[in-house]
């Protein structure tokens, strides 16, 4: 758990991972693995090479505009760091119904500190 926590400090920005979060993961990435010991259990395709790579002018002209449903865009503000004009272009284009900044880090759905204003913003937005 000290050590998944750890690793998100290692990440781009000022992010972090509450000890509650953090504990979720590890106990639902763990098997045991006999007498005295655990393995830790993932998709291993998460690690290989995506098979697609998309140019920006693909996302924006491509996938983007042709979304046409109503977007809410709820951002950590100690998340993944983005570039400002990146995140102004994907703002003008997806034109989200909902774009808020939260407090909070990259797993803030999971955190209990932030989870539940995220879940109020998710929950308002699906009823509107």
């Amino acid at each position: 758990v000290e050590t998944r926590c750890k690793t998100a400090t290692l990440s781009p920005g000022n992010q972090y991972l509450s000890k509650e979060a953090s504990r979720a993961m590890v106990e639902r990435a763990t098997i045991s693995s006999g007498r005295d010991g655990v393995q830790f259990r993932h998709d291993v395709r998460l690690q290989w090479p995506s098979l697609q790579y998309m140019t920006d002018e693909q996302i924006f002209e491509g996938l983007y505009k042709d979304i046409q449903c109503p977007v809410c865009l709820l951002v950590a503000k100690d998340g993944w760091p983005f570039d400002e004009r990146r995140q102004e272009a994907v703002l003008e284009k997806l034109q989200p119904t909902v774009f808020t900044t939260l407090p909070g880090s990259h797993h803030f759905h999971a955190d209990p500190e932030s989870a539940n204003v995220v879940a109020q913003h998710v929950q308002a937005f699906l009823k509107s």
